[in-house]
C-alpha cells in the first residue's frame, strides 16, 4: 500500500469500489468461513426477541442482517447505494439507509445494540472517535456494541482490493481497544482473528462492548 497523500475524496472511492464489486465481494465469505457469524450470536445471545439493532456498513444485508431479522428489528446503513438494494431485497423487514456511516446521525438511546464490520477501516481513522462516540449516545442503558476493524496500523492508505482502488484507515489494536473504553464502554470480549479473503490471510480485531 502507498499512502494515499492524493485522495480528495476517499468516501466517495469506497462508495465506487463498493458499488462495483458488490456482487463478488458476496461471494467471498462462502470461500472459507469467516468469524463473524460466530461473534454475531454472541451478541444476539445477549439480546431480547424484538430488541433494536442497527448495522453501521451493512452492506449487502447476507449474512448478518439475515439472521437478525429472525428475531429482532434491523436497521442498517452503507455508502454503496448497489449493497442498500441488495440489502432491501435480501431483508424485506429491515429498514436500510443510503448514508455515511461517519457522519449519519440518530436520536439518542434509540437501540439496543449497534454492529459495525469490517467498515470503520474504509473511514478516516481521525473520525472512529466520534463515532464510537455517537454509537454511545445511539445506544440504550446496557445496550451492546459489537465491531470488527482491521488488526493494523495505517494513516489513510490505498490499495487495490478486488480489483479496485480502496481506502483503509485504522489504528493499531491496543489503542482501538483504548478508544472504545474512553467512549464509554466497557469490554465484555475481544480477540484479534484471521479471516481467507482470496488466499490471504487479514488479521481483524473484535471488539464485543457494553454501554457502562
Amino acid at each position: 500500500m502507498n499512502t494515499a497523500s492524493d485522495l480528495n475524496d476517499p468516501k466517495r472511492m469506497v462508495e465506487r469500489g463498493y458499488d462495483k464489486v458488490a456482487h463478488e465481494y458476496a461471494r467471498l465469505e462462502g470461500e472459507i468461513e469467516w468469524p463473524r457469524m460466530r461473534w454475531l450470536k454472541k451478541l444476539l445471545n445477549k439480546l431480547q426477541p424484538g430488541s433494536s439493532v442497527l448495522d453501521l456498513g451493512c452492506g449487502s444485508g447476507d449474512p448478518a442482517d439475515i439472521e437478525i431479522s429472525k428475531e429482532h428489528k434491523v436497521t442498517g446503513v452503507d455508502i454503496s447505494r448497489t449493497q442498500i438494494n441488495l440489502a432491501c431485497q435480501n431483508v424485506p423487514t429491515g429498514h436500510f439507509i443510503h448514508g455515511d456511516a461517519g457522519s449519519v446521525e440518530f436520536s439518542k438511546e434509540s437501540y439496543d445494540a449497534v454492529i459495525s464490520f469490517y467498515t470503520l477501516e474504509h473511514i478516516p481513522r481521525k473520525e472512529h472517535e466520534t463515532i464510537l462516540r455517537r454509537i454511545y449516545r445511539w445506544l440504550k442503558d446496557g445496550g451492546f456494541m459489537l465491531i470488527s476493524i482491521e488488526a493494523g496500523d495505517f494513516e489513510d492508505v490505498l490499495g487495490e482490493w478486488l480489483g479496485v482502488p480502496m481506502f483503509i484507515s485504522c489504528f493499531d489494536p491496543e489503542t482501538m481497544k483504548q478508544m472504545v473504553i474512553d467512549a464509554g464502554f466497557e469490554l465484555i470480549d475481544t480477540a484479534i482473528e484471521i479471516q481467507v479473503e482470496q488466499n490471504n490471510d487479514v488479521p481483524f480485531l473484535w471488539l464485543l462492548a457494553h454501554k457502562r
